[in-house]
């Protein structure tokens, strides 16, 4: 039984094989297992594929668009209408933003 032990390679013969490996295959060596950023750092972007996924934001048409497309139609958006409104209301209230210091 000792002749099996005394023929197997030491930890160190053992652990410089394994990072020998790791060189080749151009994998990150990390012997104590601490926490890194070697893998996430080393996965390809997945930037290119959600764009493909779920398409170009870009494309799809804004109030604005219609706006500029068709001013013959006078559109007044909601959402803004809305807004100016409030705005309005709390100055009335006398809550709105203070009036800007003159120097």
């Amino acid at each position: 039984m000792s002749s099996i032990i005394k023929s197997l390679p030491s930890k160190e013969r053992l652990a410089q094989a394994k990072r020998l490996s790791f060189r080749i295959f151009d994998q990150h060596w990390n012997p104590t297992g601490k926490r890194n950023p070697a893998k996430i750092l080393t996965a390809p972007l997945r930037g290119p594929e959600v764009v493909k996924y779920y398409g170009d934001n870009s494309s799809v048409p804004t109030f604005q668009d219609f706006k500029k497309w068709f001013p013959e139609l006078n559109l007044i958006d909601p959402r803004e209408a809305h807004r100016t409104f409030m705005v309005q209301d709390r100055k009335r209230r006398n809550k709105g933003a203070p009036k800007k210091k003159k120097s």
